[in-house]
């Protein structure tokens, strides 16, 4: 797991970014995020009506560099995301289902152990979801979360894979087993298991650059 974060302190922090982007601006914002866009140090991306966008710097200074504020608005958005498709709550539900499983799959213990991995990996993802530092959008987090999610999906795919041949005879099953079976597959569908994290970012980039230039061209400021 990244660094924990000084949560008082980048509350003061954001609370000082807050009120130097609406001087700035000559009104108030919509929403701040602190960024770490994976190059130099931390960097203040502010909305506001508009739309339209301010990006500054540590010593909060209006960023200049049009590539700067390109790299902070993706890291930004890629951000937004994760943090979309990371439920902690669906990815904790899984275990009870699993032990439920793991009680009805008699004879099956390469499929009970795919499973007890990927739990494992889901609660990890849960507990990067919910720490505080999720409030910085950072591509080194970004990293960890796809790492993490990259487990728990390649082990529901063993899983899947392994349990596949059920299928094809799900009426000859005990109801106890077919019924926790459907609850595996229901509780990792909702936790987003079923496929990858990167790739599914992966396939978004297009668009996440094609927004940030967006918000590049919307800054409030002059970029060069």
């Amino acid at each position: 797991m990244s660094g924990a974060v000084d949560v008082q302190g980048l509350k003061v922090a954001m609370e000082a970014a807050a009120d130097a982007a609406e001087g700035v601006a000559g009104r108030p914002m919509l929403g701040l995020r602190p960024v770490r866009p994976g190059t130099g140090g931390l960097s203040w991306l502010v909305a506001f009506t508009g739309p339209a966008f301010l990006c500054m710097d540590e010593l909060l200074r209006p960023e200049e560099s049009l590539a700067r504020v390109r790299d902070v608005a993706q890291a930004n958005l890629a951000s937004e995301v994760i943090d979309e498709m990371v439920d902690s709550d669906a990815l904790r539900a899984l275990r009870p289902h699993v032990d439920v499983l793991a009680g009805a799959a008699q004879g099956m213990p390469a499929a009970v152990d795919a499973l007890r991995r990927c739990v494992d990996a889901s609660e990890a993802l849960a507990q990067w979801g919910d720490a505080p530092e999720r409030i910085i959008a950072s591509l080194v987090a970004l990293d960890e979360a796809v790492l993490i999610q990259g487990r728990a999906h390649a082990a529901y795919a063993t899983f899947a894979s392994v349990t596949e041949p059920l299928v094809q005879r799900q009426d000859e099953l005990p109801a106890t087993l077919l019924s926790a079976l459907v609850a595996v597959e229901q509780a990792a569908s909702a936790a987003g298991l079923g496929a990858s994290l990167g790739g599914m970012l992966g396939e978004g980039m297009g668009g996440i650059v094609e927004a940030a230039d967006e918000m590049a061209r919307g800054h409030l400021t002059p970029l060069r």
